[in-house]
């Protein structure tokens, strides 16, 4: 599991970046205007821990099986 965060950490940056600048978008348009960035930082949390699990399951499912 720890092989597969280190690999792939350019991507759960580009993750994070994406729900940081999706979460400031909805917020400024269609709620208030204040900010809370204890949601912000709980979002990202949450968002990478659902993509990093995922795709270890992912890639450990399609992980070719040896003969023997």
């Amino acid at each position: 599991m720890r092989q597969h965060l280190v690999s792939h950490w350019r991507v759960w940056l580009v993750i994070a970046a994406i729900v940081i600048v999706a979460n400031e978008l909805i917020d400024r348009n269609f709620f208030d205007h204040r900010e809370h960035i204890d949601g912000d930082v709980a979002l990202v949390v949450l968002a990478l821990l659902i993509t990093v699990l995922g795709s270890y399951f992912v890639a450990r499912v399609r992980k070719p099986r040896g003969l023997g």
